[in-house]
């Protein structure tokens, strides 16, 4: 790893110098920035190689909620569902703090995943986050731009699933229950329709979400699409060692590309 690290340093040298020499705009220096924190997240993971073990944990943690190849339609129909969970303070501007995704299911609750709002590896260890930790944003498909449409409502109460394993992720399933109602305009906010039928294998859907648009990549501020298709159930039992009643899986066969990915947890399959 000597070369390696003697490049990651010549880099943040090379870096240094241009935030001193260079009059950049804002958006120069989020590039700069963005290279900044991608270029030690290598040197971490390149660090990690040498390690079989610790890279398929990682691959299995990360992978796992791995939107990816994702895209932007030019008319948005779906943002409308979808809420930013986030962290009741941001750490230095609006929306740096974006944990997950979650679904309008009724003006006062939003669904979620368990593992989004439960700290801990293990049962024994598992606490939900405290309300006053959380902070829920509708209205609004941009994570960072606040906009006359922007709710930003706090959360009364956090009920995560009574049996989620989050070494299974069986029953990872989680609600919160707002202080305030979500204003439902039709157009920025939304609630949306639970799927009671058990959908046909191949049937498409769609992945919504503010996610990594690559593994160690930056997070977008405006919300990202990824078409997907439901798997035969034979596929999934293959794929995923854990996979169980009342699970589905869902990815694109010819395009192992599109997925989701860190911070797209907890949002919807729309299908």
């Amino acid at each position: 790893l000597s070369l390696t690290s003697s490049i990651i340093q010549l880099l943040l040298l090379l870096l240094n110098h241009i935030h001193k020499k260079l009059e950049m705009c804002s958006i120069e220096k989020i590039l700069v920035s963005i290279v900044l924190v991608n270029i030690l997240r290598l040197e971490t993971y390149l660090c990690a190689k040498n390690n079989s073990k610790i890279i398929m944990e990682d691959a299995q943690e990360k992978y796992k909620f791995l939107i990816t190849g994702g895209y932007r339609p030019k008319i948005d129909t779906l943002a409308k569902y979808v809420v930013s969970i986030r962290g009741s303070k941001h750490r230095w501007f609006f929306g740096d703090d974006h944990k997950c995704g979650g679904s309008i299911i009724s003006p006062k609750v939003i669904l979620t995943a368990a593992h989004c709002v439960c700290m801990g590896d293990s049962r024994i260890e598992l606490r939900s986050l405290k309300p006053s930790e959380l902070l829920v944003v509708a209205g609004t498909p941009r994570r960072l731009i606040v906009t006359e449409k922007t709710q930003a409502l706090k959360v009364d109460q956090v009920i995560s699933h009574a049996y989620y394993d989050p070494e299974t992720n069986r029953n990872d399933i989680a609600l919160l229950l707002l202080l305030k109602n979500i204003y439902e305009d039709g157009v920025s906010a939304q609630r949306i329709s639970l799927q009671t039928n058990i959908l046909p294998s191949y049937t498409k859907c769609t992945l919504l979400g503010w996610g990594r648009i690559f593994t160690f990549g930056p997070i977008p501020d405006l919300i990202l699409h990824v078409d997907t298709y439901i798997l035969p159930t034979e596929i999934c039992k293959a794929s995923y060692i854990h996979y169980g009643f009342g699970m589905m899986c869902a990815s694109d066969e010819d395009d192992f590309e599109k997925d989701s990915c860190f911070g797209d947890s907890g949002g919807p399959l729309i299908c």
